[in-house]
């Protein structure tokens, strides 16, 4: 493959001689007839992609008269980058159907070109778009709607009811029983071991294109707004509403009933214990509004 399929591929311009590519590598592991990229700017990585040989880089415009290597420039190199293994590595085969030790109950409504993986359970009140990928050991089950070319990965359990419990006359807690649904958009990634709680009435919403790390907590009744992504670790409080756009960092806890503004950024391990504004930035326990 030449590079020029690259320049072509991104519809950018190729700076320097076109020649042959056969793998991709990192900057730290940079192999003869690779592809790599560099997000910032460093005289560090000009020294490393001098050095190399026979490769052609994705950078930015800041390296532009500076390499002798053969490169593109670009705004955003790492997602030129992902698109170009994507579109020229991506060897995964998703082999479309039910696996035999996949258990789907009667009454859930599967889409077209649909993947289930080992040892799924798809409860009866279960509805999947096309194009989505469930992969092995997950759990559905309640009244679940989920959209087109949503990924799931092993070990997510979605649909469980959620932990409410109200103390009765002797003290003993009794559990609410949990009627609501969850309802899943379009292009929705759900990360390994993660746990998404129906409604206990209404609905627990995940909106198109929201991405979900692993082992992360969604409780009862959350909404979460198109394009936002929540990273591992994170517990997301019953009836707590996450905005647009907005990126949830690792560890994160925040308590029920809060809201977090369209855009906003939750810093690394903060315990958010009231609403976040639009297209602020919070740190630390508990999170405080970091000033621009």
């Amino acid at each position: 493959m030449k590079y020029s399929e690259i320049a072509y591929f991104l519809n950018k311009n190729l700076i320097g001689a076109d020649g042959e590519f056969v793998t991709y590598a990192s900057l730290d592991d940079i192999k003869p007839g690779s592809v790599v990229f560099a997000k910032r700017f460093d005289t560090i990585i000009v020294d490393i992609l001098n050095s190399a040989k026979n490769i052609v880089a994705i950078v930015t415009s800041e390296y532009e008269g500076r390499l002798h290597v053969s490169h593109i420039l670009s705004s955003n190199p790492r997602l030129d980058y992902l698109r170009v293994l994507e579109h020229f590595f991506s060897k995964e085969e998703i082999k479309v159907g039910i696996h035999p030790t996949a258990v789907v109950e009667s009454g859930a409504e599967i889409g077209k070109e649909v993947c289930i993986g080992a040892n799924c359970y798809i409860g009866k009140q279960v509805k999947i778009g096309d194009g989505s990928f469930i992969s092995p050991n997950v759990v559905i089950e309640g009244v679940c709607e989920i959209g087109r070319h949503v990924h799931i990965k092993s070990g997510a359990v979605i649909g469980q009811s959620g932990f409410g419990f109200e103390k009765d006359e002797r003290g003993v807690p009794v559990h609410f029983c949990h009627l609501g649904k969850i309802v899943i958009g379009d292009y929705v990634y759900i990360g390994a071991n993660t746990a998404i709680d129906r409604a206990t009435l209404g609905a627990t919403i995940i909106g198109n294109h929201v991405k979900i790390d692993n082992l992360v907590h969604i409780a009862h009744n959350v909404v979460i707004d198109d394009n936002s992504m929540v990273i591992a670790g994170t517990v997301l409080g019953g009836g707590v509403h996450i905005g647009r756009n907005c990126w949830i960092a690792p560890n994160v806890s925040i308590k029920q009933q809060l809201r977090i503004g369209d855009n906003a950024l939750v810093g690394l391990g903060a315990v958010v214990v009231k609403n976040v504004k639009a297209d602020s930035t919070v740190i630390g326990n508990p999170a405080k509004e970091l000033m621009k």
